[in-house]
């Protein structure tokens, strides 16, 4: 169904942490460890360094309880290792409001389609084979040869198309033949790579001739097609098409330094 809607844009603004703590410990490993957190609340970040690595490492929703016996433990690379590595969500490195700079929120009337499930992917052939002159991709995961072949034939008749893929899903086999493919026909694919056990390019939209654009939930996977519960939006905006090149231009590979615990 066609219908116009009203879209807002909101982006989250960067925490102010109203307590900060910071633990002086003479390690070998563990260093400029501190521990923010809003007032009254019952869990914080819990912020280290590891090594001579030079990169923040963060773990977010630590609870405060946790963070006292982090602080009361004789062993504080053992407890690290045992109560904290690999239990909480982590972010190595720079986040994402730091190295991309949101545009301010907008409002703005367009014309919109949604998509469910089996739904999704017509929508998105017919956009490619829509599209005159430029088609972004942004994929965390693409195995679908249907939609492959539809970008290929766009690129055979002039369009201008470029993908960014996460690394780690490019791992897998089919991946890796879709992404050949793709390379065989002149279209660059760039891998993204991102640092850090829980980080990766989780973005799935596509921006076409600089006007419409898809996003939603639907990887451009075989199950997404056929065996999730998907859906997909399609917009016809200039202003928000620029707002994804703009997301889609800032999408880079982490610089990856790897953390020394010796």
């Amino acid at each position: 169904m066609k219908r116009t809607i009203w879209l807002i844009i909101a982006l989250a603004g960067v925490t102010a942490f109203a307590d900060v703590e910071r633990l002086d410990v003479d390690h070998d490993w563990l260093r400029d460890i501190t521990y923010e957190r809003e007032a009254d609340e019952a869990t914080g970040t819990l912020s280290l360094r590891l090594g001579n690595d030079p990169a923040l490492v963060r773990y977010f929703e630590m609870p405060v309880e946790a963070w006292e016996e982090f602080k009361a433990s004789e062993s504080k690379g053992s407890f690290y290792a045992t109560h904290i590595r690999q239990r909480y969500e982590r972010q190595y490195g720079k986040s994402r409001q730091e190295v991309f700079d949101s545009p301010l929120p907008i409002e703005t009337s367009i014309n919109a389609l949604l998509a469910f499930n089996e739904e999704c992917e017509p929508v998105i052939l017919r956009a490619i084979e829509k599209s005159r002159e430029s088609i972004y991709v942004a994929a965390y995961a693409f195995t679908r040869t249907r939609i492959a072949a539809a970008l290929a034939k766009a690129h055979k008749r002039g369009v201008r198309v470029e993908v960014k893929m996460d690394a780690n899903q490019a791992e897998f086999v089919n991946a890796q033949r879709l992404i050949q493919y793709l390379r065989d026909q002149g279209i660059p694919v760039t891998l993204i790579h991102t640092a850090g056990t829980y980080s990766a390019m989780h973005n799935k939209f596509m921006i076409f001739d600089m006007r419409w654009l898809v996003t939603g939930s639907y990887n451009f996977t075989t199950t997404a097609q056929v065996s999730n519960w998907e859906n997909l939006v399609w917009m016809d905006s200039a202003d928000m098409a620029e707002l994804c090149k703009q997301a889609w231009d800032a999408i880079v590979s982490d610089e990856v330094h790897e953390p020394t615990t010796d």
